[in-house]
């Protein structure tokens, strides 16, 4: 794993941040402005207010790195429920614009909204669908699916796997969180707990504890992780600390052995190397070495499926796209993923599985994407 990788992702983070989010401010700047008809002076005040509130994000980073303890779990959770309001703000009010503007086409301007309605309208969409996600993203589901195959013993029955995907274990996703999730585990008694990625998020401080969550959950065959971009984020060596603590085998491009029946192999993730030519050979050397007897489970963070590995994989469990977590943001991550959440069969045989992911990212809000446990029952075909 090259060393540079964490600060790669990092900064294509980072210019996202300031040019999309710092865009989104200037958006609210303006709406607010125009429909409040304020005086220059007026939007100065209103300007540093909504400076802090972008900064918040990146400050609680920063100084939660430089050591600091209290700052910083204040700012979180505020600078992030900031980020999820003024996403549906943004979203409203641009839904408004493009009706306006197709009023506009059509030359009937006495319909034609003002800008202060436009900012009420705007306004009462955020708060009210902002406390509904605020509850949706509590609201953990489990999610049932049941794959028959020939290759599973009629002697072995039922193998049931569990899939959390995109916990992000830190300041917003903490111990409440978490035992809520993990109860909806112990209530499936799965075979196997895997984790596609993403289990970590934040600095190692705010992982003390949870690990020994984690380590009270022993299924009888095991708890298994792969990477995500987040582990990479938060320090891979202070993640793989965390998975070994917490019970997990975390497997880097390895396979692992249940019988001669069952495969799972976990393939790394850091960035777009995951879609390159190497890392397709790799990824394909360690799904053929598991012969087309077994059923075979790829794990794999991102959805995305590999042309070389199709119909060399049963099933491939990922998620990262956490469904947009908060619509319509679904519509953008469909332009790097085009693939729908939930199961897909795919044409060379196998199932791609993607999670919505069972905790969130940044913003507690989740809305029409609801977190979920995945419970996946791998039954022997019927006689």
């Amino acid at each position: 794993m090259p060393d540079n990788i964490g600060g790669n992702l990092v900064s294509r983070f980072l210019i996202f941040y300031f040019v999309a989010y710092g865009g989104s401010h200037l958006y609210l700047l303006l709406k607010i402005s125009r429909g409040l008809n304020l005086s220059r002076a007026a939007r100065g005040y209103l300007a540093l207010p909504l400076f802090l509130l972008f900064i918040a994000p990146i400050a609680a980073r920063t100084l939660e790195s430089a050591g600091f303890e209290k700052l910083p779990e204040l700012l979180s959770p505020v600078g992030y429920l900031w980020m999820g309001l003024l996403f549906l703000f943004v979203s409203a009010a641009a839904a408004v614009d493009i009706i306006n503007a197709i009023l506009n086409l059509a030359k009937r301007r006495t319909r034609m909204l003002s800008p202060a309605s436009q900012l009420l309208i705007a306004t009462g969409y955020t708060i009210c669908i902002g406390a509904y996600g605020w509850h949706e993203a509590k609201d953990i589901r489990s999610e049932r699916i049941i794959l028959r195959s020939s290759k599973i013993p009629t002697a072995i029955g039922r193998i049931r796997i569990v899939q959390l995907s995109d916990v992000h274990v830190g300041q917003i996703v903490n111990e409440d969180r978490v035992n809520a999730m993990l109860d909806k585990v112990r209530a499936a008694s799965p075979d196997i707990l895997v984790a596609t990625g993403d289990l970590v998020d934040g600095h190692q401080r705010h992982l003390a504890g949870i690990d020994k969550l984690f380590a009270a959950v022993n299924p009888q065959l095991g708890k298994y992780a792969i990477m995500g971009n987040h582990e990479y984020y938060a320090g891979a060596a202070d993640s793989l600390s965390f998975m070994k603590k917490s019970g997990f085998i975390t497997l880097i491009n390895e396979n692992v052995k249940f019988g001669n029946f069952l495969f799972i192999t976990g393939v790394d993730d850091a960035g777009k190397k995951t879609e390159t030519a190497k890392y397709q050979i790799v990824e394909r050397k360690l799904l053929d070495a598991a012969g087309e007897k077994s059923f075979r489970i790829l794990l794999k963070h991102r959805p995305v499926v590999a042309e070389t590995s199709k119909g060399r994989f049963d099933l491939q469990l990922s998620g990262h796209v956490h469904k947009g977590q908060i619509f319509p943001f679904n519509l953008l991550t469909w332009l790097s993923f085009p693939v729908k959440t939930g199961l897909t069969e795919l044409d060379k045989g196998g199932h791609l599985y993607v999670s919505r992911g069972t905790g969130v990212w940044g913003p507690p809000i989740r809305f029409l994407a609801p977190p979920e446990v995945t419970i996946i029952d791998l039954l022997p075909a019927l006689p």
